[in-house]
């Protein structure tokens, strides 16, 4: 965490910034930020929050949290996106480049150092905490290093730790799927899914295997292959003799997954069968990161909504979302999807206001997260486009998150 001195001189260069390279208003700019117009004013000037808690919320926001810590100087961060990236870089053609070189040679890593299993296992548990709350530019820029690492590690290992090796091995794969998936890349995170299922049998923990084929289910939501998904993802579960929470987690994010697909596919039937499964599943855990999985009640509950809107259900929807928020231990990620979709349940109720009151707070969760999200422009374009306030508010909200609508 940032300094006083710090926290203040950067939240007053970040907010300044922000706002005129996006001709924002400071009363646009403090809704997006979902504070009080003095509180960016204050800033500008220079003077800080009283408030601490205040201060990070606006900067986080922003989606600039990460990048006030680094601030050197205003140029600096004037070349900044909100998503962290640099103005004038092709970010999904370089991406796209880092991605397809790292899983052509998965196997063919070059010469270098490889650090005590130990330490590897720090760097993959700060890539999973990054992935969760959707940090991809930090995920850019850390797994091109140690991917090839965590390979030198696998092939030199013995025992145990080659058996550690590839479970961490699985995990930075699924690191680099989360990158290439958000950014539109399928053909890539289809190839990144299969690097990563080789790690997987590398390792004789059933677990990290279930993690992985949990994983797989997103080609075939991509493919739109739903019942093949739905049986991969059953059997998968069948491999599983649950007894720990780990296990039972393992279990049932596999039904969860196999709901929504089995949804998609318009077997609703099946669909609360799955999600019945994965409920039990929940009552034996408590919510919590599993093998680089969330699971718990909150996202069975989360995953309830999800599939109300698949059923065109939208009141169902918003009626089991209403009065509850996502717990804070929840990653940002998944807090952010339940936002989302609460924004689209009230889209599809006519309730522009409650639509953006959820995307605003879908953006304080997981600003790259909205921003990379399909249905996010979507729903924003759809407003622009109704007139009035709503129409404004989106449009701000838009140009807020670096996006671009009609």
């Amino acid at each position: 965490m940032i300094g006083a001195v710090r926290e203040r001189d950067a939240q007053a260069v970040v907010c300044f910034l922000r706002r005129r390279v996006r001709s924002l208003s400071q009363e646009a700019l403090a809704r997006m930020c979902g504070v009080a117009q003095s509180t960016i004013t204050r800033a500008e000037a220079g003077r800080g929050l009283t408030d601490r808690r205040k201060a990070m919320e606006a900067l986080r926001g922003l989606g600039a949290l990460d990048a006030a810590e680094d601030i050197r100087d205003p140029e600096q961060a004037a070349n900044t996106s909100l998503a962290g990236q640099p103005r004038g870089v092709d970010v999904q053609g370089s991406a796209a480049e880092t991605i397809r070189r790292l899983v052509s040679t998965y196997d063919l890593p070059e010469d270098g150092p490889v650090c005590p299993i130990g330490e590897l296992q720090k760097d993959v548990v700060e890539i999973v905490r990054c992935r969760l709350n959707s940090h991809y530019t930090c995920l850019l820029a850390r797994l091109p290093v140690l991917l090839p690492e965590l390979t030198r590690a696998l092939m030199t290992a013995q025992g145990a730790d080659r058996d550690h090796a590839a479970r961490l091995l699985v995990q930075a794969y699924r690191a680099m799927d989360a990158i290439a998936d958000k950014l539109g890349l399928h053909d890539l995170s289809a190839r990144t899914i299969q690097v990563m299922l080789w790690a997987a049998e590398q390792t004789v923990d059933e677990v990290t295997r279930a993690a992985a084929a949990y994983v797989r289910g997103e080609t075939f939501f991509c493919n739109r292959d739903f019942h093949p998904g739905r049986l991969m993802l059953e059997r998968a579960a069948q491999k599983l003799s649950p007894a720990t929470p780990q296990e039972w987690a393992a279990y049932g994010a596999l039904h969860m997954r196999a709901a929504v697909l089995s949804a998609r596919g318009r077997a609703f039937g099946r669909a609360q069968d799955h999600l019945e499964e994965a409920r039990s599943s929940a009552r034996l855990t408590t919510e919590g990161v599993y093998t680089g999985t969330a699971f718990g009640p909150a996202s069975v509950r989360i995953h309830e909504v999800t599939l109300a809107l698949e059923a065109e259900d939208p009141d169902q929807a918003l009626a089991t979302a209403a009065g509850w928020s996502p717990p804070r231990q929840l990653p940002a990620e998944r807090a952010s999807h339940f936002y989302i979709d609460v924004a689209r349940a009230q889209m599809r109720v006519r309730r522009p206001d409650g639509a953006l009151d959820a995307l605003t707070r879908a953006w304080r969760a997981a600003p790259e997260h909205t921003r990379l999200h399909p249905r996010v422009t979507t729903m924003l374009t759809q407003l622009s486009r109704a007139g009035g306030s709503p129409a404004s508010a989106a449009r701000d909200f838009a140009a807020a998150a670096g996006l671009t609508v009609p």
